[in-house]
């Protein structure tokens, strides 16, 4: 390597470590990367370790041209054979960066790197970095108005099932109360997904990364570990009336509380103190942290303990079925039909499909699909445990013939009395013609004229 070349990237790298040092102690601009550290910042302390490594990598020494190792302001480029193309993936200086995406550099044969024909400079091709991020905009926009309508769904159908439970006394037992607090997380998570969706929305307001922000995403972390964690409270209860009939008598609630409730803080809390130290991020929505594995782990736990517990129901009940007289394709049917009302009760679904694809339009509809159901997911428990609920529909439908008793009750009554008005008005007229006749002379009862007689002073 030239001694100039030598000479101008120990200059380089001296400028760049006092810049790095002095930009410690500066404002810097509020625009950030995907990890919290400023843009100049990041791009500079990777500028010197870039010229760091090239000092330290030995001379290319392969035979024909080649071009020559440099830093392209974003990223480091090693040297290569004339006549190929370099590629590494995307930086992670900005949110609309696709960081799956591949960055080229082009040695031409003559061994200098590509130059753009219109400002005549050495290019690299980050073109490819932010196409799929502005090609999915809309697509993301449309998932935007499709939770939003989803859960606003949900969120009518759970107040309505939360009415019909708490309005109708004979309800009252402790599944029904499971399922109270069940509707309820579901009820509080889709309204705090609407507004978190809502925040996310407005670019500059997560480009602040406002505390209220960071504090919004905890309680909708919160919230999700409550339905995880409800989800499992349902489990348990169904293992200890099917399977662990000793048990058969009152619980003791307080226990399903203190996991509903109570326990998903934990992983909230832990995951929002790593997060505020290792990766405070935009509003802490970005998931290319291993952070995110505590909140996972977390519901993982209770999803895998819920599979558990829906296998070991299922057999249960199996086994049950088999003791009947009935056919065995009913059997395998009740069994099957059992088996559907239990999974969106225990999430199994999530356990299913965990895996996000790695090709990026399969990604697209594997989220659509995933985002859609998730949205609906309020108003699918409505209707299953809810609305298709046999004690739910026979008192409903007895609250139905009462109403319509009443109102039939209440037409006959006004009825009968517009029917005793007339009648009455029909007498008075008869009585009046009767009175007339007393005046030409005939002769009429004495209590009919007392009656209609007015009364003197």
């Amino acid at each position: 390597m030239p001694e100039t070349t030598i000479l101008r990237l120990i200059l380089y790298c001296v400028i760049a470590k006092v810049v790095c040092s002095l930009t410690s102690t500066q404002v810097l601009p509020t625009t950030q990367s995907a990890n919290d550290v400023p843009i100049p910042m990041n791009i500079l302390t990777n500028q010197y370790q870039c010229y760091i490594k090239l000092l330290k990598e030995p001379a290319y020494t392969s035979n024909g041209g080649y071009c020559p190792r440099t830093w392209d302001g974003w990223l480091c480029w090693e040297d290569i054979p004339a006549g190929s193309v370099a590629s590494q993936f995307c930086p992670n200086y900005f949110i609309d960066f696709d960081i799956s995406e591949k960055v080229r550099k082009i040695c031409n044969d003559n061994g200098q790197w590509f130059r753009h024909p219109m400002s005549d400079r050495t290019w690299s091709n980050y073109t490819l970095c932010n196409a799929y991020t502005k090609s999915r905009r809309q697509a993301t926009l449309n998932q935007y108005y499709m939770a939003v309508i989803g859960n606003s769904i949900s969120i009518i159908s759970l107040v309505i099932s939360l009415i019909i439970f708490f309005y109708f006394k004979s309800l009252s037992c402790q599944r029904i109360t499971l399922h109270k607090n069940l509707f309820i997380s579901f009820l509080l998570n889709s309204i705090v997904i609407i507004t978190h969706l809502s925040v996310l929305a407005q670019g500059k307001l997560v480009d602040s990364n406002p505390v209220w922000c960071k504090v919004l995403s905890f309680i909708h972390n919160y919230l999700m570990g409550c339905n995880y964690f409800w989800m499992l409270c349902e489990g348990i209860h169904l293992q200890t009336l099917i399977v662990v009939a000793v048990f058969a008598e009152e619980q003791q609630l307080f226990w399903y509380y203190l996991l509903g409730w109570g326990f998903p803080v934990i992983p909230a809390l832990i995951h929002a103190i790593a997060r505020l130290i290792y990766f405070n991020d935009f509003c802490w929505i970005s998931t290319n942290t291993n952070l995110i594995y505590i909140l996972n782990g977390a519901f993982a736990m209770a999803l895998l303990l819920n599979v558990f517990f829906l296998l070991n129901i299922v057999r249960v009940l199996v086994t049950k079925l088999r003791l009947t007289h009935h056919t065995e394709s009913h059997m395998y049917m009740k069994a099957v039909r059992a088996t559907l009302i239990l999974l969106p009760l225990l999430g199994i679904q999530y356990i299913v499909v965990p895996w996000i694809p790695q090709d990026a339009n399969v990604a697209d509809v594997y989220e659509s699909i995933l985002n859609t159901y998730l949205s609906y997911q309020g108003l699918l428990v409505s209707v299953i445990f809810c609305f298709f609920n046999g004690e739910v529909q026979t008192v409903l439908k007895r609250q139905w013939k009462q109403c319509h008793r009443m109102v039939q009750h209440h037409k006959k009554d006004t009825s009968r009395s517009a029917s005793c008005t007339g009648a009455s008005l029909s007498e008075t007229t008869s009585y009046t013609n009767t009175h007339s006749d007393l005046s030409n002379g005939r002769q009429v009862p004495d209590v009919i004229c007392l009656r209609y007689q007015p009364f003197q002073l």
